[in-house]
C-alpha cells in the first residue's frame, strides 16, 4: 500500500497537476484520444512529494503513462512518457511483493528510474536497498529557484478552467490553422541520461552508490562513468534511440546506459560531451560489431539484430544552402513516411516548449503540416526536463551562417 501524499511548500496541488497534464498532452500525439486517469503519487527518496503517474487509458485499456511533475523545485511539465500495458507503479508493486514489503511509497529518483520507499529504507529497481537520504537533489530540473518562477507564471497566466479545457486531441493548430499532413514513427525510446558520473570528481553521497571500476568495459551500464560527463552528450543519446528502435531487445534501463556508453566511444564524444558530427555516423555503423563483442564477453546478454549504414547531409556553413529547409525537411519527410527516424544536429531550434542555440542533437520521430505554411518536426530532445518537443523547421539553421544537418540511418537485419 502506499501513502497519501505529505503537504509541503514545494507540493503541488493535485488539480493543478491534472491540468497541467492535460494542456501537455499536444507533445505526445502518441496519446491522441486516450485520457488521464488514476493518479499515483510518486516521492524522492527523502519522501517529498516530486510527481504523480497517470495511466493513460484508451478504449478502457492501458496504453501507456506520463509522469507529471508535482513539485515547484521541478519544471512543470510532463517528466517522462512511455507506452505499454505496465506502468511504473505496476512494476514497483511487483518489487514490493519480490521484497515482501507491505508499507511503502513509490520513489521518483528520476526519468526510467523508480524505488519503494520503506520506512527508514529505500529500494531500487534492481532491489538494492539504501539508507533514507536526509536531503535528495534531483539530477534534472534543479534550478529551483527558476522552475518555482515558471510555476507562479503558469498559475498567473491560466486558470485552473482554462487548463482543463484545453484541446486533448493530440493536434497541436497553432493560430487558425489546421493540420494537413502529418506522420510519426511509434516505438522510438525517449531517453536521457541517468548515468553517474565518476564518483571520484562528483561526491553525490546522497545517490545510491554503485560499485565504482573503469578496467576495461566497467563502465558500460550504469555503473560510473570514466568521463567527467555533464550529461550533455546529445549525439550519443539519440544514436542509442534510434539503435533500441530497430534493436527493440534493448529498451531497458540497463541497455539504456550501455547503448550511451558504447556510443559515446564509437563516437568518440570528449569529457564534455560534445561529438564532432562527422564521428556520429562511423559510430553508429560499428555498433553491431561492438554490441557482438560485448554478447561474447557475456557484458550484454542479447545480440544485436542489425548492421546499420548512415548518410551524412548537411546545409548551411558545411554544405549547400537551403534557405527555407525545404530540402532538409522533403529527406524528413520521405524518412519518416518510411517508418525511419533519423538523427538532427542544429546549431538553432525553437518549437513548442523546447529551444536550443547551440548545436544540438536530437532523434526525429514525426513531422506536421498545416494549412498556413508552417512545417513541425517531433523530435526526442535527449533533456530529461522535455523527453519530446515539436520544432518550427523554418528555425532549424536560423541565422543563416550555422550548421544544420541529418544522418540518415538504414538498418538491415542480419
Amino acid at each position: 500500500m502506499t501513502a497519501a501524499p505529505v503537504e509541503k511548500p514545494e507540493a503541488v496541488p493535485l488539480t493543478t497537476v491534472k491540468a497541467l497534464a492535460v494542456r501537455e498532452l499536444h507533445k505526445f500525439p502518441e496519446f491522441n484520444g486516450a485520457l488521464p486517469t488514476n493518479p499515483t503519487p510518486l516521492y524522492f527518496p527523502d519522501g517529498r512529494l516530486a510527481a504523480y503517474e497517470f495511466r493513460m487509458v484508451k478504449n478502457g485499456k492501458t496504453i501507456g503513462y506520463i509522469i507529471v511533475s508535482a513539485n515547484r523545485n521541478l519544471p512543470p511539465a510532463i517528466l517522462e512518457a512511455g507506452f505499454g500495458k505496465k506502468t511504473p507503479s505496476d512494476l514497483m508493486k511487483e518489487l514490493a511483493v519480490k521484497k515482501g514489503v507491505k508499507n511503502y511509497r513509490f520513489v521518483y529518483f528520476s526519468g526510467l528510474n523508480y524505488g519503494l520507499l520503506a520506512e527508514d529504507k529505500v529500494i531500487d529497481m534492481k532491489g538494492k536497498e539504501y539508507r533514507k537520504p536526509n536531503t535528495y537533489k534531483p539530477p534534472v530540473g534543479d534550478n529551483g529557484l527558476q522552475n518555482s518562477h515558471k510555476w507562479l507564471s503558469l498559475k498567473l497566466q491560466t486558470s485552473a478552467h482554462t487548463l482543463m479545457t484545453t484541446d486533448i486531441s493530440g493536434q497541436y493548430k497553432p493560430n487558425i490553422a489546421t493540420r494537413i499532413d502529418w506522420k510519426m514513427v511509434s516505438g522510438v525510446p525517449r531517453w536521457a541520461q541517468y548515468d553517474p558520473m565518476n564518483l571520484s570528481q562528483e561526491n553525490d553521497s546522497h545517490l545510491p552508490q554503485p560499485d565504482v571500476g573503469y578496467a576495461g568495459d566497467d563502465f558500460i551500464g550504469p555503473n560510473p562513468d570514466y568521463w567527467d560527463n555533464k550529461r550533455n552528450d546529445c549525439a550519443p543519446i539519440s544514436g542509442a534511440m534510434l539503435i533500441a528502435y530497430y534493436d527493440k531487445q534493448y529498451q531497458t534501463s540497463w541497455y539504456r546506459e550501455a547503448l550511451i556508453d558504447v556510443l559515446h566511444k564509437l563516437m568518440e564524444t570528449d569529457e564534455n560531451g560534445m561529438t564532432k558530427t562527422p564521428k556520429i555516423g562511423p559510430g553508429i555503423e560499428k555498433f553491431y560489431d561492438e554490441a557482438m563483442r560485448l554478447y561474447r564477453k557475456g557484458i550484454f546478454d542479447k545480440p544485436p539484430k542489425y548492421r546499420y549504414v548512415t548518410t551524412f547531409k548537411s546545409w548551411g556553413i558545411d554544405g549547400e544552402e537551403d534557405p527555407n529547409n525545404d530540402k532538409l525537411f522533403n529527406v524528413i519527410q520521405s524518412e519518416i513516411s518510411n517508418y525511419r527516424p533519423v538523427l538532427l544536429s542544429s546549431s538553432n531550434g525553437d518549437g513548442i516548449g523546447f529551444h536550443w542555440q547551440w548545436l544540438h542533437t536530437t532523434t526525429v520521430t514525426g513531422y506536421s503540416v498545416y494549412s498556413n505554411g508552417d512545417r513541425y518536426i517531433f523530435v526526442h530532445t535527449t533533456r530529461a526536463d522535455l523527453l519530446a518537443a515539436w520544432i518550427l523547421v523554418d528555425t532549424l539553421g536560423k541565422p543563416r551562417g550555422s550548421n544544420y544537418l541529418i544522418i540518415l540511418v538504414h538498418a538491415y537485419q542480419t
